[in-house]
């Protein structure tokens, strides 16, 4: 049985189950502004793969007079063609999955352009995950924003020269997963380190396939304080086999050139 992150198995569950969920409101004493975050827009498709329209999904977030984001918020927007009509139904954050109604007691059938009331709001970073149907008996689907970055795993190694960590990080962006790798150092008083690379990937089925951030280009530098960098990537569809995992290189003043990998394995 293969092991999951507990940020991946929630994001996936998002992906299956629609909902959302409700938070409290702000503290009183934070001035706070609503600003844009992120918009998705797509063209769904109905009977005979004619277009019956387009649905925005959209997210705000809510930002104080320092600058702090203490809140998101989120609507649909939909526009169908003509003879047409699009339904939103329900949605979700996935920071919780809980289902909620994009209206009360469900909206109507829509055949001219029309927005959604805004989401309760959520303090937590998220997708938000909309659903409805189309005329004809076809249902779309449209995300926008994306969750925190959740470590999902991590190895550290302490050397004369001081200590290297590799951190493996994923979220959910819109209606993908990304996976994340941290590379950070600490090299000990009047020490150095030398990092070479720092990859994150997966194995499935045998085959390794990654993205690698290459630091000694166009060379390598040594750093002799605390230093950390990352690379990022869109997540592949998964396989029945998998290794979701997060690694690095490094050089030591010993000579040494050590690897340093953290995962998940099934």
């Amino acid at each position: 049985m293969r092991k999951f992150s507990a940020s991946l198995l929630a994001l996936c569950a998002t992906a299956a189950v629609v909902g959302g969920g409700l938070v409290g409101a702000p503290a009183a004493h934070a001035a706070a502004n609503w600003q844009a975050h992120d918009k998705n827009c797509k063209t769904v498709i109905g009977a005979n793969a004619q277009s019956a329209g387009s649905v925005c999904a959209e997210v705000q977030k809510r930002v104080t007079d320092t600058g702090a984001v203490n809140g998101y918020r989120a609507r649909v927007t939909v526009t169908p063609t003509t003879g047409h009509w699009l339904r939103p139904t329900t949605y979700v954050w996935s920071s919780d999955g809980a289902v909620s109604q994009v209206c009360s007691g469900g909206c109507a059938q829509q055949t001219s352009a029309w927005t959604s009331a805004w989401s309760a709001v959520k303090t937590t970073a998220g997708t938000y995950y909309v659903r409805g149907e189309i005329s004809g008996g076809y249902v779309f689907d449209v995300a926008a924003s994306w969750s925190s970055w959740a470590k999902a795993a991590e190895k550290c190694a302490t050397y004369a020269a001081g200590k290297v960590c590799v951190h493996r990080h994923e979220r959910g962006y819109r209606d993908t997963f990304q996976e994340r790798a941290k590379l950070t150092v600490a090299p000990a008083a009047g020490k150095w380190i030398e990092p070479r690379w720092v990859r994150v990937g997966i194995v499935m089925n045998g085959t390794d396939t990654h993205k690698t951030r290459a630091l000694c280009d166009p060379s390598c530098t040594r750093r002799t304080t605390g230093w950390s960098t990352t690379v990022s990537r869109t997540m592949p569809g998964l396989a029945s086999s998998f290794e979701l995992y997060a690694s690095a290189r490094i050089a030591l003043p010993s000579g040494d050139v050590k690897t340093i990998k953290a995962s998940l394995t099934d």
